[in-house]
């Protein structure tokens, strides 16, 4: 039977707005669906026939999404199995961890099937011991199935509730007082989910009866008066607002059951909606709600997502290590050529090197030999300073002395003369003295002669030479030294001449 609902939502924020999931209710033998998507409810969906079998539900889920058209990847799962059991034990005052331990040691000593369990726990307010708990156990190998059954249809259970837990938020319809306690007692497809609860909304007792009011209304009664019996001995409070009934025809038998309980019954003012299970538990918080999958499998995306996010990074550093040492290796293999290329170089630079001292040594060998043969002799600064002579010499002069003597890192010079008296006098006589203007010019350039004497400093003319029976010496000074003398030995008429007709520089030349 396919029962389309387009777009209706489930009351004012009773389903998350951002939920999409696939609603399953599996009461015993009943398989209903419900699509949600974004908050609303867009399609249910009921199976008809025969719907045991825990083998099946990969078929029955996928037969739900094709009917309903859903488009998620999650399910909840409200589920009634004649292997749900509902312990009320009492533990020890541990918590955290120590609390989990005993709680799965509670549940390998109250399950009452063969193989491990899985398990839930709904607190309960204290009895006679520290802490109370309603423990939920259904064969670890059936929630298994459930699990492979979405897996196969590209699915992920999210939670597996029992009835118990949805029928629990009935009591806030209830209208209990203050330290009143009630009984509510729902009929799930061949079996009594009974929940009894307060006015603070905890829960006191979860338990599954079999049998139902439609089938034998008399053996439900019996059980329902030994629960209530019960839930008085471990709380010491009795039952003390009645028994309220949910389901397909309740309304019918309050009055039968009426007969063979002392509680009043009434009739739940929760309406009894065709897919009331399977859209209740989507309206439940996931973090208040007990659900048999284990914590392993609950936290399965977030290690699916976890171990993605290493895989990614881990691909990614491998990538990057080989993409680094590609590049490592091309730049060792560049600077292996670089190394390669600089060695010959230096090769060829120590052959030029080795070239280039031969020379250096070829060169040095003969400056040696020039050396040798021509001697320490100075440059000829004297002759150079002798040619300069013939040229700046004013023509009312004759140097009669030229004396160049080389020190350390200079040359002392010592020039004297005379003046001209044979020549004819100028029509214009001369502006400046010779003897100044010679000076001017020995002290610039090119030889930069440093003069040392006083300014009116007059030598006394300097003694003539013998003469010599030997060679006549034609160089330029032998020459203006045997015309001084010859003028010197020629007798004269005139009167002897003045001491300024004579003139001595004396000057250091670098």
């Amino acid at each position: 039977m396919l029962n389309l609902v387009k777009k209706r939502k489930l009351g004012t924020g009773t389903i998350p707005a951002n939920l999409t999931s696939l609603g399953v209710s599996w009461l015993n033998g009943q398989f209903k669906a419900v699509a949600v998507h974004r908050g609303f409810v867009e399609a249910t969906w009921e199976r008809g026939g025969v719907t045991d079998g825990p083998e099946h539900f990969d078929a029955f889920i996928r037969e739900a999404v094709h009917e309903t058209g859903y488009r998620g990847q999650t399910v909840t799962l409200v589920l009634a199995h004649a292997r749900l059991v509902q312990q009320l034990v009492d533990l020890p005052p541990v918590k955290g961890k120590k609390l989990q331990k005993v709680i799965q040691r509670q549940a390998k000593q109250q399950k009452m099937f063969p193989g491990d369990a899985s398990w839930a726990s709904q607190a309960c307010p204290p009895g006679k011991a520290a802490q109370r708990m309603v423990l939920h156990l259904l064969p670890k190998q059936l929630v298994n199935h459930l699990v492979l059954g979405c897996k196969r249809n590209g699915l992920r259970l999210v939670a597996i509730i029992p009835p118990s837990a949805v029928l629990h938020q009935q009591f806030a319809h209830l209208g209990l007082e203050k330290d009143e306690v009630g009984l509510l007692a729902a009929e799930t497809a061949g079996s009594t989910t009974l929940c009894a609860g307060g006015s603070d909304g905890q829960i006191l007792l979860a338990r599954t009866l079999p049998g139902n009011w439609n089938e034998d209304a008399q053996h439900l009664a019996l059980d329902l008066n030994r629960s209530a019996l019960f839930i008085s001995q471990q709380y010491s409070a009795p039952i003390n607002r009645g028994l309220w009934i949910f389901g397909p025809g309740a309304e019918e038998k309050i009055e039968a059951l009426q007969n063979h309980i002392q509680l009043p019954v009434d009739l739940s003012p929760v309406s009894d909606e065709p897919f009331y299970w399977a859209t209740e538990a989507l309206k439940l918080p996931p973090e208040s709600i007990p659900n048999l999958l284990s914590r392993e499998l609950q936290e399965e995306p977030q290690r699916r997502v976890f171990a993605t996010a290493v895989g990614v990074i881990t691909a990614l550093m491998i990538i990057a290590s080989l993409l680094a040492s590609s590049y490592f290796f091309a730049q060792a293999r560049q600077e292996a050529a670089s190394i390669q290329a600089m060695s010959r170089d230096a090769g060829r630079l120590r052959a030029t090197k080795a070239e280039l001292e031969a020379l250096d040594h070829e060169l040095s060998r003969k400056k040696q030999v020039i050396k040798l043969i021509l001697g320490e002799r100075p440059p000829p600064v004297p002759a150079w300073f002798l040619a300069y002579l013939s040229e700046s010499v004013p023509p009312e002069l004759v140097v009669t002395n030229l004396h160049i003597v080389r020190e350390e890192d200079y040359y002392k010079v010592q020039l004297a003369g005379t003046t001209q008296r044979a020549l004819p006098p100028s029509a214009n006589p001369p502006v400046a003295d010779p003897v100044d203007v010679l000076k001017a010019k020995l002290a610039g350039p090119p030889f930069n002669l440093k003069i040392t004497e006083k300014a009116d400093e007059k030598a006394a003319p300097p003694t003539a030479p013998a003469r010599s029976s030997g060679p006549i010496d034609t160089s330029v000074p032998g020459w203006l030294s045997r015309l001084a003398n010859a003028v010197a030995g020629r007798p004269s008429t005139a009167k002897p001449a003045a001491q300024e007709d004579h003139f001595v520089i004396e000057g250091i030349m670098r």
